[in-house]
């Protein structure tokens, strides 16, 4: 199906996808900034409860594009042009930001268990890393040097 199709048709319902999928983390990240020392943000928290949890998203977002006959042409070669068209498609571009928002849980519940494991808190890592992904990586792994605490 062409790209200016889908678009034309299912603009409502993409501009809907692509504000459920960049919403979709917030309560976690929420949850693990203002209130980290709850039981039941510790237990949630964790990269291997909530990254599952959320590719569930994913393989119902790829589910219900391959359902709709909505899924992009094959890539004939792996040039830049190819797959700069094949990221033009809306479908695979919600797939990738899907994908792109559980990656950035992922290191987030990571940082969000390794300060706890240190004794600190890291709530302005936490938001770089939600708005800029591994960028807040760098901050927390230099103030965990500096503090001599363990980066294992």
């Amino acid at each position: 199906m062409p790209i200016w199709l889908i678009e034309l048709f299912g603009a409502r319902d993409l501009q809907l996808a692509f504000i459920a999928i960049m919403l979709m983390t917030m309560p976690v990240w929420l949850a693990m900034i203002f209130m980290p020392s709850q039981r039941w943000v510790r237990r949630l928290a964790a990269p291997l409860v909530v990254s599952p949890l959320y590719a569930l998203v994913l393989v119902f977002l790829v589910w219900k594009a391959y359902e709709a006959s909505l899924t992009p042409a094959p890539v004939e070669s792996v040039t830049y042009d190819e797959a700069r068209d094949f990221l033009r498609h809306p479908i695979t571009f919600l797939v990738f930001l899907c994908n792109l928002q559980i990656l950035n849980l992922c290191l987030g519940t990571l940082i969000y268990q390794k300060a706890r494991r240190n004794g600190i808190k890291a709530p302005v890592e936490l938001v770089l890393c939600w708005l800029l992904g591994a960028v807040g990586a760098i901050p927390f792994v230099i103030r965990l040097m500096l503090k001599r605490k363990s980066l294992e």
